[in-house]
C-alpha cells in the first residue's frame, strides 16, 4: 500500500471546496419555481382574511404555506412541488397583470388556464389539473333571454371578467357585446343594478363569491355552455417547461398515493 506523505495542498482543498459550494447552489436553484396565480379567484384561490393586494409575492419553501393565501388548487400545486423538493416563488395578483408576467417570462408557470385554440398554440400543460370550469351566464330573474344556446344572446351586454377562458364558441359569437370587468364582484354589482343583461362565469368560482357577498338566491343561471379543466401551463418557448411540468406532475401522482390528494378534496369539498 503506498501512503501520501506530508499535508494536502490548500489550492486543492480551496478546490474541492469550491466544487462542492458550486454543486450545491446548483442543485438549490435547479429546484425553484417561480409561479403566478390568481389572489381573487375563490375557492381555488384567495386571501383569507379578504385582503387582497394587487400584486404580492412569497417565498413558500417545503413544508411551509402562503400565510393568508389559500385555496383548494394552491394546495394541490404546492402539495405537489413540495413532494418534488421545490421551493416556490409565489406571485399572486389579478389575471390581466399574471398573464403578461407570465408571457414575458418574468414566472416560469402559471395556474390556472384553460384550454382553448389560441393558448394550446403557445402554452405547455400539465397532464394533472388543478381543478374545473363550468361556463354559464348568471342574469336577473326578470330577465327576458330565451336559451337556445349562446345565440340566445345576440345583441345582449354581457359582463366577463378580463382574460378568462370560455372556450372556442364562446370567442366566436361576434353579436354579444363583452363587457370587461376587473372582478367577479364587479359584475355582479353591475348585474344587479341592471347594467348588464348577464355575467358570464365559473359556477364554482362564481357561487363561492355570491354566498361571500350575501347575494345567494338573487340571480338565476342560464344553462352550461361549456366547460374546461384548468392546469399548470408553461410558454413554449420556455426551455424548462419540459422539465418543470413533468415534476410537477410526478408530484401530483405522488400525493394521490400518499393520500394527501385525498386530504386536500376533503378539505374543499
Amino acid at each position: 500500500m503506498v501512503r501520501l506523505r506530508g499535508r494536502i495542498p490548500a489550492t486543492f482543498c480551496l478546490a474541492i471546496l469550491f466544487l462542492v459550494a458550486g454543486a450545491t447552489s446548483y442543485a438549490a436553484e435547479e429546484k425553484r419555481v417561480r409561479i403566478a396565480t390568481l389572489y381573487d379567484y375563490p375557492p381555488y384561490g384567495f386571501y383569507a382574511d379578504g385582503r387582497a393586494p394587487p400584486f404580492s409575492e412569497v417565498v413558500v419553501p417545503p413544508g411551509s404555506d402562503a400565510g393568508s393565501f389559500q385555496g383548494y388548487s394552491w394546495d394541490i400545486v404546492r402539495e405537489s412541488f413540495h413532494a418534488q423538493g421545490y421551493t416556490i416563488e409565489l406571485v399572486m395578483t389579478h389575471w390581466a397583470r399574471a398573464m403578461a408576467s407570465f408571457r414575458e417570462g418574468n414566472v416560469d408557470l402559471l395556474y390556472p388556464a384553460g384550454m382553448n385554440t389560441e393558448r394550446l398554440a403557445v402554452f405547455s400543460y400539465s397532464e394533472a389539473p388543478v381543478n374545473d370550469a363550468a361556463f354559464l351566464v348568471y342574469v336577473n330573474q326578470d330577465t327576458e333571454i330565451e336559451w337556445q344556446g349562446l345565440a340566445s344572446l345576440e345583441g345582449k351586454t354581457i359582463g366577463m371578467v378580463r382574460g378568462y377562458n370560455f372556450g372556442d364558441e364562446w370567442g366566436e359569437q361576434e353579436g354579444i357585446s363583452k363587457y370587461p370587468l376587473n372582478s367577479i364582484k364587479q359584475g355582479f354589482r353591475m348585474l344587479q343594478r341592471g347594467r348588464l343583461d348577464g355575467f358570464a362565469g365559473y359556477e364554482t368560482n362564481w357561487d363561492y363569491v355570491l354566498k361571500e357577498m350575501g347575494l345567494q338566491g338573487q340571480f338565476d343561471k342560464l344553462p352550461e355552455f361549456g366547460a374546461s379543466r384548468e392546469y399548470v401551463v408553461a410558454l413554449k418557448t420556455n426551455p424548462d417547461a419540459e422539465r418543470l411540468l413533468r415534476d410537477f406532475d410526478a408530484g401530483f401522482q405522488a400525493i394521490k398515493e400518499s393520500g394527501d390528494y385525498q386530504r386536500i378534496v376533503d378539505r374543499w369539498r
